[in-house]
């Protein structure tokens, strides 16, 4: 399978992902948040909240670091740097573009979405149990394939509605390497489950 994604380096790409699977499952990630962080971006600038601004471009950098796109990783760190040192007016110059090339991203990522029609598996709170600490352990030692992983397989699961979100809220952090609070969500959901 050979992928041409203008601004992507695919053999980069697989290399840090660890394997052409992982890299296409990123991809559709990707593709999921493209619309969702820049308008939170945008919204950010509007209420001048500098803070959350820079958390959200330096996790963008990472993301897009991961999957071969140097150059927009490169201008996410820009990005994070004038959020640092708090240039305002640099930041409402600069933002638009990036984030019109970071949306210009997603027809070349829809190819990657996978459709949502595998059955669900029943509920197995020994195997849920087990694919939590799996991604906690992943995490830790930030695998980036292994967290994907087990993130992913917790989806396959039934479950409540309540539960069934917090799985994809906890699949969109790690896909986001937003490490911090899946773990929190994690450690959250293996507790509610204990109890």
């Amino acid at each position: 399978m050979s992928i041409n994604i203008p601004g992507i380096d695919t053999n980069k790409a697989i290399t840090n992902c660890g394997s052409l699977e992982t890299f296409t499952e990123l991809l559709c990630d990707v593709y999921h948040l493209i619309d969702e962080k820049s308008n939170l971006i945008e919204t950010y600038i509007k209420e001048n909240d500098i803070k959350n601004y820079t958390i959200l471009v330096h996790s963008l950098k990472t993301t897009c670091r991961t999957i071969g796109a140097a150059e927009l990783g490169e201008q996410f760190f820009t990005l994070e740097k004038l959020g640092k040192e708090n240039r305002q007016e640099e930041i409402m110059k600069l933002t638009p573009e990036i984030l019109n090339s970071f949306r210009a991203l997603k027809p070349y990522l829809e190819p990657f979405v996978q459709n949502d029609n595998i059955s669900p598996k029943g509920f197995d709170k020994e195997e849920i149990f087990h694919h939590l600490q799996n991604l906690l352990t992943a995490m830790d030692d930030f695998d980036l394939t292994k967290a994907e992983e087990a993130s992913q397989q917790l989806l396959n699961y039934h479950s409540t509605e309540a539960l069934s979100q917090k799985f994809k809220s906890l699949h969109r952090l790690v896909s986001n390497l937003d490490y911090d609070e899946a773990k929190e969500l994690s450690t959250e959901i293996i507790d509610s489950l204990e109890n």
